[in-house]
C-alpha cells in the first residue's frame, strides 16, 4: 500500500490551516501569471481590493461564488475548487481519513460501491449527524457537529467547475435501514432521488435479488486524479489504506463494472428508492 498523498503542503501562516494556507498561496499564484495585481482581480471579480488582500493572506475564508469565480477569470482548471472542501474542516476529521479528502478534492472521477452507508457525499445533515452519533466509543456532542460540517462540506466537489464526476451503486440494504429514525431516513431517500437528477452524478441500486455479488467484502472507492493515476481506497475500523497498484486497482475496478452490471438501471433504482421512501 502506498502512503495516502494530501494536497501538496505549501508554506502556512501561524495559526492558520494547511489547507488555508496552500489556497492563499495558490490564488496568489495565479493572480500572478494573470499579471494582475490584487485591485485589478478585485474588479474583476466585482469585489473590493481587501477581500482579495485578506483571502491572500489566509485571514478571510472564500466561498464558493468567490472561488468559481477566481477559477473562471484566472483560468485555474478548477484548482482552487478542489481545495476549498479542506477549508476550515480538515481538522475535524479522524487522522486516517483526513488526507483522503485531499485526494477526493483533487480527483476528476469517483466510483463508489456502498455497503452499509449512504455515501458521504450523498448524505443529509441530518443522516450525517445520525451516522456519527452511533460511534462507539461515542463522541462528544462538539466532534459530532464538527464532523458532520467537515463531511456536508466535502460535497462542494459537485459545486466546482468542473464538477466531480461520480458512480456510485448502493446496497439495497442501506436503503432499508432507517439510520436516525423514519423521517430522518425518508428526508435522505428523498435526497437521493433527487441527486440521482444532476447529470455528474450516476446513481445505481443493488437489489437483494442480485445474491452473491463482488462487493460482499465490503465498500470500495475508486478515484481518478488529474494526473491520470488511479487510486483504490479501503476503510477499516479506524483505518484506512490506498493503493495505486495495479494488481490491486485493475480487480477493484473489474467488480465495480460488475457491480453496476447487476445493479438495477438507473430510472428503476430511483424508482425503488422513491417506493422505500414512501413506506418509511
Amino acid at each position: 500500500m502506498t502512503d495516502l498523498r494530501a494536497v501538496p503542503p505549501r508554506e502556512e501562516p501561524a495559526n492558520e490551516s494547511r489547507a488555508a494556507a496552500y489556497y492563499a498561496l495558490e490564488l496568489k499564484r495565479y493572480r500572478e501569471e494573470a499579471q494582475l495585481t490584487q485591485e485589478q482581480l478585485a474588479r474583476k471579480l466585482g469585489y473590493g481590493r481587501s477581500k482579495v488582500a485578506m483571502i491572500e493572506a489566509a485571514k478571510r475564508a472564500p466561498d464558493i461564488d468567490f472561488t468559481r469565480s477566481c477559477d473562471r477569470i484566472l483560468g485555474t482548471g478548477g484548482a482552487l475548487a478542489r481545495i476549498l472542501p479542506l477549508l476550515d474542516s480538515r481538522d475535524a476529521y479522524p487522522d486516517w481519513f483526513r488526507d483522503f479528502v485531499g485526494l477526493e478534492a483533487e480527483a476528476v472521477t469517483l466510483l463508489q460501491f456502498a455497503a452499509l452507508t449512504v455515501p458521504g457525499l450523498l448524505q443529509t445533515e441530518t443522516y450525517a449527524r445520525a451516522v456519527l452519533s452511533s460511534s462507539c466509543p461515542p463522541l462528544a456532542v462538539d466532534q459530532i457537529e464538527r464532523q458532520t460540517e467537515a463531511r456536508i462540506r466535502r460535497q462542494q466537489v459537485f459545486e466546482r467547475e468542473p464538477p466531480l464526476l461520480a458512480w456510485f451503486v448502493i446496497d439495497e440494504s442501506v436503503l432499508r435501514r432507517p439510520v436516525g429514525g423514519r423521517t430522518v431516513m425518508r428526508e435522505q431517500l428523498e435526497h437521493l432521488a433527487s441527486a440521482s437528477e444532476a447529470p455528474h452524478i450516476n446513481l445505481l441500486v443493488l437489489p437483494y435479488s442480485a445474491g452473491a455479488h463482488p462487493g460482499l467484502d465490503g465498500s470500495m472507492t475508486l478515484l481518478r486524479l488529474p494526473d491520470g493515476d488511479n487510486l483504490l481506497y479501503v476503510e477499516g475500523p479506524r483505518s484506512a489504506k490506498v493503493t495505486d497498484r495495479t494488481e490491486d486497482v485493475t480487480p477493484s475496478q473489474l467488480a465495480f463494472i460488475t457491480l453496476c452490471g447487476q445493479a438495477l438501471p438507473p430510472s428503476t433504482s430511483v424508482e425503488l428508492i422513491s417506493q422505500i421512501a414512501e413506506k418509511m
